[in-house]
C-alpha cells in the first residue's frame, strides 16, 4: 500500500492512432500487479487482463462499420455500453468517473460493473479483439467515500468514428 501511495504518473505524448494500444498495454502491466480495489467502488476489468486469451486476442482499432455492428447488438449489456459511449462521444478526450456514468445512465455501480464485465465477453467473443473502444485509467478521485476510482475516455479521432456510425443508423 505504501508504494502506491508514492506512485508517481509522468505525461507521455502519444500519436492519437496508438492511444488504444498504449492504454491496453498499461491495462495489462497494472493488471498482474494492482490491488483491487472494494467491488463496489469500481467496474470489473479483471476480465481484460487476466483470462488467458486475452494474451492471443490483438488489440484492433475499432472501425465505423464496428461501431455500426455494434450499435445495434441486442444485448443489453452492449446496450448500455452503447449509451456509455454516446455520452463518452459527447466530451472527447474528457476523462469521465465511473461514478459520473452511472448517474448519468441512472444505474446503480454493481450493475454497470456487470454491464462492463459482459461487454468485455462479447468483444472477446464476437469482434475477436482485447480491446474496448474506450480507456480507462485509474485515478485518485473526489467522491465521497472514495479515494481512487476508474476513469474513462474516448480519444477524439474514436469519438469521431463514433458519431458517423450513429449518425448513419436509420
Amino acid at each position: 500500500m505504501a508504494q502506491e501511495a508514492q506512485q508517481q504518473f509522468v505525461s507521455v505524448p502519444v500519436p492519437s492512432q496508438y492511444v488504444t494500444q498504449v492504454y491496453a498495454y498499461l491495462a495489462e502491466l497494472s493488471g498482474a500487479t494492482a490491488v483491487t480495489p472494494p467491488v463496489s467502488t469500481v467496474p470489473s476489468v479483471d476480465a481484460a487482463t487476466s483470462s488467458a486469451d486475452s494474451d492471443t486476442l490483438p488489440v484492433v482499432e475499432w472501425t465505423v462499420e464496428d461501431f455500426r455492428r455494434l450499435a445495434i447488438e441486442p444485448l443489453g449489456s452492449v446496450q448500455t455500453v452503447v449509451r456509455v459511449l454516446d455520452f463518452l462521444a459527447e466530451q472527447p478526450d474528457a476523462r469521465v468517473s465511473y461514478t459520473s456514468i452511472a448517474k448519468h445512465l441512472g444505474m446503480e455501480k454493481k450493475s454497470l460493473q456487470g454491464n462492463l464485465s459482459a461487454f468485455t465477453r462479447a468483444v472477446r467473443k464476437h469482434y475477436k479483439r482485447r480491446n474496448w473502444p474506450m480507456t480507462w485509467v485509474e485515478a485518485l478521485t473526489s467522491e465521497p467515500g472514495l479515494k481512487s476510482e476508474f476513469f474513462y475516455t474516448m480519444n477524439a479521432s474514436v469519438a469521431e468514428r463514433w458519431m458517423r456510425a450513429r449518425a448513419t443508423q436509420g
